[in-house]
């Protein structure tokens, strides 16, 4: 039986005591009731928290589905671990699809289409992810709120929209752009890959970790002297994410070749 105290006395943060208490109550609902529960979605840091969560868990199997294969936010689905492999299969997915097509050209981005949809009174933990693509996007969201977005969503930012549902399995996703950075660092320290990879100086950087702005694969990172290894994500609030994509041979003057790939 799942022990909700033991899992929660190892966390320290109280966001994440109270996330994964929330978690683990939906969790207990599919072990009480024998029925498949899930969460809202979760971004990639609460995924992990929720993995770690759910590892020493063996009445509850706990998948994780955001609408598509690498899918950055997803919700979290509990299931008795006795339910047959053919009920789990013919399971309704708790996830739909949004499409939003503009009316006329304009320099939509994918934070007006997060800005309009929470301006209809939607929490951001019920929306997925926004696939933006020239003059459209496509939102995974909850199933319990799509019908409220499509009869309610008639504009983005100053723009009419035309809104429909689509089927899951029919999404497209387009590779994400990226630009390739070839360059030397002293040294793996996540300052000097933060500052590469943005094109900051270092002195720039610094602030960037005191408002808790930067995180490694997922996670909070504080310290500038983090060292950072080859496939490593870095994502830094209002900038972006950067992946150190390759770790070279040091040059004659004694830095390190390196290649990032920014997400742009």
């Amino acid at each position: 039986m799942l022990n909700k105290k033991n899992i929660l006395d190892k966390l320290n943060n109280i966001d994440d005591k109270m996330l994964i208490a929330r978690v683990l109550d939906k969790a207990v609902s599919a072990e009480k009731t024998r029925t498949v529960t899930c969460t809202d979605f979760l971004d990639p840091y609460q995924i992990k928290l929720v993995e770690r969560a759910m590892c020493s868990v063996n009445d509850i199997e706990c998948r994780f589905d955001g609408g598509y294969s690498g899918a950055e936010r997803k919700i979290a689905i509990f299931e008795p671990a006795h339910l047959s492999n053919l009920s789990k299969q013919s399971a309704e997915t708790p996830l739909s699809l949004i499409n939003i097509e503009l009316k006329r050209e304009n320099n939509i981005t994918h934070r007006d289409y997060l800005g309009s949809l929470m301006g209809l009174g939607i929490k951001r933990e019920k929306i997925g992810d926004i696939i933006v693509e020239g003059e459209s996007c496509s939102v995974i969201v909850l199933k319990e709120i799509s019908d409220y977005i499509l009869y309610n969503l008639s504009k983005v930012g100053n723009t009419g929209v035309i809104v429909s549902k689509g089927e899951i399995d029919d999404l497209k996703v387009p590779e994400p752009k990226t630009k390739e950075i070839k360059c030397t660092v002293p040294s793996l320290r996540l300052d000097c890959i933060i500052s590469s990879g943005f094109g900051i100086s270092r002195s720039q950087v610094a602030p960037l970790f005191r408002s808790g702005r930067v995180y490694v694969n997922w996670e909070p990172e504080e310290k500038l002297s983090a060292q950072i290894k080859e496939g490593d994500t870095i994502s830094v609030k209002g900038k972006g994410r950067i992946v150190l994509e390759e770790v070279g041979n040091k040059t004659k003057k004694d830095r390190i070749s390196i290649v990032i790939k920014r997400f742009v």
